[in-house]
């Protein structure tokens, strides 16, 4: 149940940008364009999914997963940080976190592979 209100919201405050907010700035816009070109590489040079959750998994990757994760810092630009997989098994890898870190999918905060 919502209560009507006797007066209706008024911002509290005048002031209005000059500019749009930008989406990124320019130095994280400077990584996604190596990262996109990257992405492409990748996928053209190692076609089908390499995570293979399930054992008989021979789907083309549509992904690229970094184990170490950008969360936690890693390089989103290192080939050797990057494995390529299908939708289904990059889904199955961030939706069963304990797993896919036993399985080596998911490396844990501080415990990063030698690239």
């Amino acid at each position: 149940m919502t209560l009507p209100r006797k007066r209706p919201l008024r911002a509290k405050t005048a002031l209005k940008r000059r500019t749009p907010l930008r989406a990124r700035s320019a130095k994280t816009e400077r990584i996604y364009v190596t990262r996109r070109a990257l992405v492409d590489t990748l996928l053209s040079e190692r076609p089908w999914c390499e995570i293979r959750w399930d054992a008989g998994c021979w789907r083309r990757a549509t992904e690229v997963h970094e184990p170490e994760m950008r969360s936690r810092g890693t390089d989103i630009c290192n080939e050797a940080k990057c494995i390529t997989g299908c939708h289904y098994c990059h889904r199955k890898v961030h939706d069963n976190p304990a797993e896919a870190t036993e399985r080596g999918f998911m490396i844990p905060s501080g415990q990063g592979r030698a690239a």
